[in-house]
């Protein structure tokens, strides 16, 4: 669940494969230093809904839509309406729902941003015309769904044409469900749930209760469409989100309950269409009032000026979704990530090393040549695959106003303005999603820029000035229940504490809780972000007739850093400080060992800015030590994590239990079930993987793999000593977000994994992977069993030519996007650009010896995505 990278087959040119004359632009991790490329935000909010209007779907387009060169389309669809997914005319589940619910999230958090400018009515056209859909995609028999329509077209089939949705044709596959696609469904509920909050459709409501219900009681995703495109990693996350918006929506606890219930114990990666886990807990904290999970995660991501790439399918795409995130975070907490996302947006809008502003039409120096067909004024594959293979649009091509382009593919901001290039210019309606929002909070936080009365290509202006402030900023209007959240929140540039540039986190603003240590005792702590903090200040009460009380501070930046404190209790009050390293990690855990549970409330912390607080009331002795062993006033030993995993005792390291990560099954390649542990890292240097062997196999073999902007394994094969294995993983200086331990054999029910153990130091294990097999890029990092290389078999399609290499359909005796783009040539214009005996011979790469078609296309093109290798051609 850590990599939503999208998997398209989307149709390219084979300038991509080798060069193009549009310039790449690379330098090493830039700064966002440099002046603001804009600050009108208003202008921004405007612009930004556009690009739904482009990809608008049904009989009312040339109702609703404010895009002069759009109209109706695929008006003989079984359900109207919907949005078309990106360049490409099908309607995918997941983005549909995900986008939806964001866009309402976005109004829900910062209606005053939507009010002042006027785009109110522009973001409720769009929103409704999404629920219309989900209505009518869903059949309903009493409060139950009988089955409902979770996708709109075969993406195989639909990328056969380029060309304008208006003249594609018709008969397109619906995609219907009885019994699945909970993931889907949860998605659909919580943006009708949520249109609901911010409207009052009561319609809205109903739908989105039925849903959900179907949703839970199936729990299966959908794989007959969605696959190859977007793959779902499971519905828990889903549920989260839909159920927290519901309990929103209608104070019914058992909404509430299982907001809590599905969510995931770690955020792992920034909310979207695969991943609710962050989102799932940002409606939770507006139910609880408590952020600090929430902001433990954002706070790590958003330490650094530099701009936050995570991935390069979508960099702007994740980027903006942070910066909504962290803005929701800012708006309801005492966090303050304002300047940090203006930052980001600055970059996004043009302060990079592209001078490039990746939003289209925004600015002088927008992106221009998106990977759109509707946009890029080409009537067919013919046109678009014209001799000179064209980097821009057609001079009949249109501006897609206010579409967020994919942006810079590394750290370093590379980044090239080509049509064909549909990593760098993929645009789509998930990408928007958060950018809305982004927009939105900024808007809110600055109150900056005004909105335009003329924009090209569009002949429906939403329009309401935006240089004036609102009279106040309040909360959505809620026909259900009023959350928890602070009734006053300082402006971008103050905090809660009125001098020192120090800032106040209350409990809401941490993780705050109990924690049994090894002693069995319930030991009070506050886990939080330091926020570029020099020092800290722990406040609590104690509520026994204790003088003393002790703790401690730590931290893990690769090994377990603390520092005990012992203090005196005064009337009750306790008041201690902790210096913070310069190496500190992610989080701080201010840890109370005695008194402890119900004798200590945790008041606050304070984090200092400028230094070391001022000398106080405590009088701190600290014992700096690498191991987690922790000293209280009875000599008593305590443990420490930074969530929930045990320790043992003086040896810095993390034991990971199955509950503290996780822990599954799931089909390989192969079609064997295979297990696997995926947990965050924390900052170790090493992982060892723990493993009970059942059978009587005395081998097995699996690997250790990571995704960090490409998927890259280090395969293992070890002897099974009395049925437990124990094996080691040096894990890489660029380790991404989670670590995935996979065991290909045995497995099953032959296997149980017992635990990880974290540690600090490098050293020969009992085993070290034996292969590192080279870079699999994947959408979720999924298992694959080692095979010895295949045999390359006649091709069925064929019976004159022997296969050399399957999927070199261009025979230059490799495997690349360019044999993707010369088999849809084939297919568009066999005449000019037919392919050789041989070619065909090796392109018949999916299917069951149908012939080359435009599948085999998709096939090598889910190679690029990172989906499949090009050894597991071909696929039957």
């Amino acid at each position: 669940m850590i990599n939503f990278k999208r998997i398209k087959s989307a149709i390219l040119s084979s300038v991509v494969a080798a060069t193009s004359v549009a310039g790449t632009f690379s330098v090493t991790a830039p700064s966002l230093n440099a002046a603001a490329a804009t600050d009108d935000y208003a202008k921004l909010l405007q612009y930004s809904l556009y690009l739904y209007d482009a990809n608008m779907c049904g009989s009312e387009v040339g109702e609703k839509c404010g895009i002069t060169w759009r109209d109706d389309c695929h008006t003989d669809d079984e359900v109207q309406g919907g949005f078309h997914d990106a360049g490409d005319h099908a309607m995918f589940g997941l983005p549909q729902g995900y986008t939806a619910s964001s866009l309402g999230w976005g109004y829900y958090e910062f209606k005053d941003a939507f009010d002042a400018t006027g785009q109110t009515e522009h973001l409720k056209m769009i929103t409704d015309h999404f629920c219309d859909f989900f209505k009518r995609s869903t059949k309903l028999s009493g409060d139950s769904v009988s089955k409902f329509l979770y996708q709109k077209g075969d993406g195989n089939e639909d990328h056969k044409y380029w060309g304008p949705p208006e003249k594609q044709g018709s008969g397109r596959k619906m995609f219907w469900t009885s019994g699945g696609a909970s993931d889907i469904a949860a998605d659909y509920a919580a943006a009708l749930a949520l249109n609901y909050i911010n409207f009052g459709d009561a319609e809205d409501l109903k739908y989105a209760e039925a849903l959900y219900k179907f949703s839970t009681q199936h729990n299966s995703v959908a794989t007959d469409g969605p696959n190859g495109f977007y793959k779902s990693s499971g519905y828990q996350d889903e549920q989260a989100n839909a159920a927290g918006w519901l309990y929103i929506a209608t104070n019914n606890e058992k909404y509430k309950n299982d907001c809590a219930s599905k969510q995931v114990e770690y955020i792992g990666w920034v909310d979207g269409w695969d991943n609710r886990g962050l989102g799932a807990a940002c409606v939770y904290a507006h139910i609880t009032g408590n952020w600090g999970k929430v902001n433990n995660y954002i706070g790590g991501k958003a330490s650094s000026s530099n701009y936050l790439f995570m991935d390069k399918w979508g960099s702007a795409r994740l980027n903006t979704t942070m910066q909504f995130c962290a803005l929701a975070a800012t708006k309801n907490s005492n966090a303050d990530y304002t300047d940090w996302a203006k930052g980001q947006m600055d970059y996004i809008t043009g302060s990079n090393p592209a001078n490039t502003c990746f939003v289209i039409g925004f600015a002088g120096n927008s992106a221009k040549n998106p990977h759109h067909r509707a946009a890029s004024g080409y009537q067919s594959y013919g046109e678009f695959n014209g001799e000179a293979h064209p980097q821009a649009i057609s001079p009949n091509g249109h501006s897609l106003v206010g579409a967020l382009v994919g942006g810079p593919t590394d750290a370093g901001g590379s980044y090239r303005d080509d049509m064909n290039d549909y990593v760098c210019n993929e645009v789509a309606i998930d990408y928007n999603a958060g950018f809305v929002g982004a927009s939105a909070g900024l808007y809110h936080f600055f109150k900056s820029g005004k909105t335009v009365s003329s924009i090209e290509g569009v002949d429906k202006i939403y329009s309401g000035g935006g240089t004036t402030p609102p009279a106040g900023t309040t909360a959505p209007s809620n026909p259900g229940v009023t959350t928890t959240k602070p009734t006053t929140k300082p402006s971008p540039s103050q905090t809660t504490t009125p001098v020192g540039g120090d800032i106040t986190l209350l409990p809401s603003d941490m993780d705050v809780d109990v924690e049994k240590g090894d002693d069995g005792e319930m030991n009070n702590y506050a886990e939080f972000s330091p926020q570029g903090a020099k020092s800290v200040t722990l406040y609590y009460t104690v509520k026994s007739n204790d003088t003393e009380s002790s703790g401690a501070f730590g931290t893990w930046n690769g090994e377990w850093v603390q520092e005990d404190f012992k203090v005196n209790v005064k009337n009750g009050k306790v008041e201690v400080s902790y210096d913070v390293p310069s190496d500190v990690g992610q989080t701080i855990k201010a840890m109370v060992f005695w008194p402890h549970g119900d004798d200590v409330t945790i008041d606050k912390v304070v984090l200092h800015k400028g230094g070391s607080s001022s000398a106080g009331t405590t009088s701190k002795t600290t014992s700096k030590t690498t191991s987690k062993t922790t000293s209280k006033t009875t000599s008593k030993t305590t443990s420490k994590t930074t969530s929930k995993p045990t320790t043992p005792s003086g040896n810095g390291e993390i034991v990971l239990l199955p509950s503290d990560m996780d822990v599954d099954v799931e089909k390989g390649d192969d079609g064997e079930m295979n297990n696997y542990a995926e947990f965050n890292p924390k900052g170790a240097k090493k992982a060892t993987l723990y493993y009970t062997v059942k059978s009587n196999d005395t081998e097995s073999s699996g690997a250790f793999g990571t995704w960090n902007g490409e998927w890259v394994q280090e395969d293992f094969k070890v002897n099974v000593k009395n049925g437990k294995v124990e094996v080691s993983y040096d894990i890489p200086s660029d380790v991404g977000q989670t670590v995935k331990a996979m065991i290909f054999w045995p497995h099953g029910d032959s296997v149980e994994i017992e635990k990880v153990v974290l540690s600090g130091a490098s050293s020969a294990g009992t085993t070290k992977p034996t292969t590192k097999p080279t870079t699999k890029p994947t959408t979720k990092p999924t298992t694959t069993k080692p095979t010895t290389t295949q045999p390359q078999p006649s091709n069925p399609g064929s019976t004159t030519t022997t296969v050399t290499l399957y999927g070199d359909a261009n025979c230059d005796g490799r495997v690349t996007i360019a044999d993707a783009t010369a088999i849809l040539q084939h297919v568009g214009n066999t005449d000019k650009y037919g392919l050789s005996a041989q070619g065909l011979a090796n392109a018949d790469v999916s299917g069951n010896g149908d012939g080359v078609t435009a599948a085999d296309a998709t096939t090598i093109q889910r190679i690029d995505a990172g989906e499949i290798k090009a050894s597991d051609l071909p696929i039957r």
